[in-house]
């Protein structure tokens, strides 16, 4: 049924309700034909058609980015070294730079020993922003 034809219908029978009722179809749908929806059109809801296709869930490498301190705490790590740069703080600064618990650090000082400067006098870590600039620094000691 085209616009027009459900048009004359109302004009015919006066109104919407009316219209409907003498053709045997639901006034909601009478009103969709005088918008020119068609039935085809009426049958797809937006739900059912999708602009694109759904993408799969979560890979194993976000699983290990959420939840793997192995994954996360060295990566705080080498973010918080290369914010360093070209120069040092002690540990307790590091910590928070990096953003980890001391605890957490612990666990994996060993990785980053080249890193680490111990200055025997004060008992204390330094972490330098670089190897090379770790090197430089105990040569100076």
């Amino acid at each position: 049924m085209t616009p027009e034809e459900a048009q004359a219908l109302v004009t015919q029978h006066g109104s919407v309700t009316a219209a409907a009722r003498a053709v045997g179809m639901a006034k909601s749908t009478l009103q969709g034909r005088l918008k020119g929806v068609t039935p085809r059109m009426a049958s797809t809801s937006k739900s059912a058609v999708r602009a694109e296709p759904r993408k799969p869930g979560r890979s194993l490498a976000d699983w290990k980015a959420t939840y793997d301190k192995d994954t996360i705490v060295p990566a705080k790590v080498r973010a918080a070294l290369k914010a360093l740069g070209q120069s040092w703080e002690y540990e307790s600064e590091f910590v928070r730079r990096a953003a980890v618990s001391y605890a957490d650090l612990n666990g994996y000082r060993d990785v980053f020993a080249d890193y680490i400067v111990t200055i025997r006098a004060e008992s204390k870590r330094v972490w330098a922003g670089s190897v090379e600039f770790a090197q430089a620094l105990r040569e100076v000691l």
